[in-house]
């Protein structure tokens, strides 16, 4: 508003990757009330069908499900996963949630130097995790307006001591899906020199209407990660899981067995209650995004038109991963839309490729109505001043 001064915006954008921008923001919490976040990737937490499971369940007498963890897990658990995703118990591994999973993964099939691929654009955590493990880690390209993989591309990449690809399906951050096959040609390329497919399936439930198998049923060197933290939004809970085969899971729990002592008998308790009765918490997604999907359609419709962004909607899930127009550095983009507007994005810097944006839309339609309306109004006032955003040396780690 001309004659008023903004208010001054403390930096939240001087910092490399994604997962220390989401701690760092959360320092800054409570934002101003005038403040959009676009970014949250995991549907809005369903609090009250929590608070009903909990309290039904530990009021006396407690629950049969609050059961020992020690040895396997809570075999409630992981007989409610085994029917969930036909998958045998003895091939189900639990974990505190997808990361501990990818934790897990590594210690058992990878040593220090070998050769490990990670899909790039992707969630940073994940090469991170490979790195702190001590692979050689090599970024594994996602191309075109779908980000699909080359195999010939794959397999001029594979060495004879990779050991492990680590992807996601729904693809994080673009929300795009990987089918059956294209997953089965990765398998089939990959086991060439022996190798395993990680995929990070934390988004995949999003697209349970088509039928798809977890990775781990299409092939002996394809291994499943998820939890019931995003599409659930149960991420208070801590609750994952591991699927492959059964030798692959034995090498797995041994060579975390003097590193990992468990998971929790509080919430994996409360996990096998919410796996035994989905419905509600399935409905409670399905509702957000029934409302929410048609908004961010039309917005990002509109951009388009006005040739601010590139890009579709993916058809399953909550996140979308549009190029904006004219912004090669998204990072320095997101400062100004944070200072100027009150706009916090996901700059595709944080997921390796500049000049996108990545949008989260797993909570209530009115926030995202007003966010994408913001973002719109702020994209075309940047073009109509033609002032160049001055880009800021970027934060070291």
């Amino acid at each position: 508003m001309i004659g008023r001064q903004a208010p001054a915006r403390a930096p939240i954008y001087d910092i490399r990757d994604f997962a220390a921008f989401g701690r760092s923001l959360y320092r800054h919490m409570p934002l101003p009330a005038e403040a959009s976040i676009l970014f949250e990737s995991t549907v809005a937490e369903p609090e009250h069908l929590l608070a009903r499971l909990v309290t039904d369940a530990f009021a006396p007498p407690v629950s049969d499900r609050f059961e020992s963890v020690f040895g396997r897990g809570n075999p409630y658990l992981l007989a409610a996963l085994a029917k969930r995703y036909g998958v045998d118990e003895q091939c189900i591994l639990p974990t505190t949630g997808v990361c501990n999973g990818v934790v897990q993964v590594l210690a058992g099939l990878v040593a220090p130097g070998d050769h490990v691929l990670v899909e790039t654009p992707g969630f940073d955590v994940l090469s991170d995790l490979a790195r702190l493990a001590g692979a050689e880690v090599e970024l594994l390209p996602r191309t075109g307006d779908t980000f699909a993989f080359d195999t010939d591309d794959l397999r001029a990449r594979l060495r004879p001591n990779t050991r492990l690809v680590i992807i996601t399906n729904l693809h994080n951050p673009s929300g795009h899906h990987l089918d059956e096959k294209a997953l089965q040609a990765l398998a089939g390329v990959v086991a060439t020199v022996g190798a395993h497919v990680l995929v990070d399936e934390v988004y995949a439930d999003f697209a349970s209407d088509k039928g798809d198998l977890p990775a781990a049923r299409l092939a002996p060197n394809l291994i499943s990660v998820n939890s019931l933290t995003k599409v659930f939004g149960l991420f208070s809970l801590r609750c994952g899981w591991i699927f492959t085969t059964r030798a692959t899971a034995r090498r797995i729990a041994n060579a975390s067995a003097g590193r990992e002592f468990g998971v929790s008998k509080l919430t994996h308790a409360i996990g096998a209650l919410v796996l035994e009765k989905p419905a509600p918490f399935e409905a409670h997604w399905r509702s957000v995004l029934a409302e929410s999907r048609p908004v961010v359609e039309r917005h990002l419709a509109a951009m388009r038109a006005d040739e601010l962004i590139e890009g579709d909607l993916p058809p399953y899930g909550c996140i979308a991963f549009p190029k904006v127009v004219g912004h090669a550095d998204t990072r320095t983009l997101a400062e100004v839309l944070w200072r100027d507007h009150d706009i916090v994005t996901a700059p595709g810097e944080f997921f390796g490729q500049a000049g996108h944006m990545r949008l989260g839309f797993g909570v209530p339609a009115p926030a995202i109505d007003r966010g994408l309306a913001k973002l719109h109004e702020a994209l075309f006032a940047l073009r109509r001043s033609g002032s160049p955003l001055v880009s800021r040396p970027a934060a070291t780690r």
